[in-house]
């Protein structure tokens, strides 16, 4: 970690001795003060600490441990040296199986609190063998010729050496990242590297649009770098590709894709399969089925989904996406999979209620607000519902549930060890 000052903190109250109860949504954990809520961070559940007031709010607190006296028994030790300091990770000191637990545990919190469902069944998260080491794809913000994370609620950047739940050749390409953002003319964003057949693929997004200065630097990193396969420089609505951007993503034994880099995928390999396999369990439907599936991007369940012959129309607004589904659907022999280029709520429009059997939708972290009311008239028998956000999964299943849907069953999916954040699929069907 380098040039990272942390500023001095301000404490508005005496220290307080606080027994933490349990993780909530977010890097806090939860704790009282008689019957006050204080959200103390980075604190384990369990434990017994001495912590600082460092805000006072309407309703609540917030506060930073000062000293733990008495660790709580699923308390570890960090496994990153820049762990507080870095915000890309906020439950380093919570052994994985009670971040597990925290997961359902929010998950079924939000559920009940923000859609008045408290009964639903929560299945045990899933969880893929490895805490560390796991992340496929990292993206690191740019400053100039700096990149790295953020800190904890603040913009403030921290650099990184070395990340330790990015996968090995991730974390070795940090150096070859920084030098495609220090000789790129246009400035950077972001720089994001990602593990490719032989080495990585580096997606730096820019502030305007790249020219073919830009190309050139990138042209030239791949020749000093011959472990870096490619390179992507995006912005303003120009896209240059220097080498092969292709990614291989595997999502179940004999179905790989070939995606462009700068096209989402998962960034947890092997809980991206365990994600994969929840959904085709829940679908569970006979050949023929007439399936949905929305914010499709390049396939990950559209084309598992029309490998088992149910007949799958995806839909997706990044054309680059498109374009990689339709050439793996080819390449593979899925003729059951078609794909759309559009908007999800203007897609709707064009499908007529009762032509659909299930809606599979994987909307981004801000949910599926703008798409409820014209995926409420398909009035489809079920709707599998991934979310990576459990505040928003409970606000729009709460909308479904007012125009007729039932809220099932939910199974979490750890795709963000050592986060707090939770992937999470639910099945809804039409009462």
């Amino acid at each position: 970690m380098r040039g990272d000052r942390t500023p001095a903190r301000v404490w508005v109250d005496a220290p307080v001795l606080l027994d933490v109860e349990r993780l909530t949504f977010g890097p806090d954990a939860l704790a009282h003060r008689g019957q006050q809520v204080v959200f103390v961070s980075h604190a384990a559940p369990g434990d017994r600490v001495t912590a600082g007031i460092a805000e006072r709010h309407r309703g609540y607190l917030r506060a930073h441990v000062q000293a733990v006296h008495v660790p709580g028994p699923a308390r570890v030790l960090p496994g990153c040296p820049a762990f507080p300091v870095c915000g890309g990770c906020q439950w380093q000191h919570v052994a994985p199986p009670a971040q597990q637990d925290a997961k359902a545990a929010v998950v079924a919190e939000q559920l009940a609190r923000l859609a008045g469902m408290p009964g639903v069944e929560i299945l045990p998260t899933l969880a893929a063998p490895r805490d560390w080491g796991y992340r496929a794809r990292i993206t690191l913000a740019v400053e100039g010729r700096r990149a790295g994370y953020h800190r904890a609620r603040s913009h403030a950047l921290v650099e990184i050496d070395a990340c330790p739940i990015a996968d090995d050749a991730v974390s070795a390409h940090l150096a070859a990242a920084r030098q495609l953002a220090a000789t790129v003319r246009v400035a950077l964003v972001r720089v994001a590297i990602v593990t490719a057949p032989g080495g990585v693929v580096l997606v730096a997004t820019a502030a305007r649009a790249p020219g073919p200065p830009d190309l050139a630097a990138a042209e030239a990193l791949l020749a000093h770098h011959g472990s870096v396969r490619g390179a992507v420089v995006r912005g303003a609505g120009v896209r240059l590709v220097a080498g092969d951007p292709h990614v291989a993503v595997a999502l179940e034994p004999g179905l790989d894709l070939e995606v462009p880099a700068d096209v989402f995928t998962q960034v947890n390999p092997e809980a991206n399969r365990l994600l994969v396999a929840t959904v085709l369990a829940f679908a569970d439907a006979p050949p023929e089925t007439r399936v949905l599936d929305l914010y499709c991007g390049a396939g990950n369940f559209s084309l598992p989904l029309a490998r088992r012959g149910l007949r799958v129309l995806g839909v997706e607004r990044d054309p680059i996406a498109v374009d990689a589904a339709r050439a793996n659907a080819a390449r593979l022999g899925l003729a059951h999979a078609t794909f759309r280029t559009a908007a999800v709520a203007t897609a709707l429009n064009d499908v007529r209620p009762g032509t659909i059997d299930t809606v599979v939708l994987d909307p981004p972290r801000a949910g599926a607000a703008e798409a409820l009311s014209a995926l409420a008239t398909l009035r489809a028998p079920r709707i599998l519902y991934v979310s990576c956000d459990p505040a928003t999964l409970a606000r729009d299943v709460r909308v479904l549930a007012a125009t007729g849907y039932r809220l099932d069953r939910v199974q979490p999916v750890d795709l963000f060890p050592q986060t707090y954040h939770v992937e999470s699929v639910a099945e809804l069907r039409l009462t």
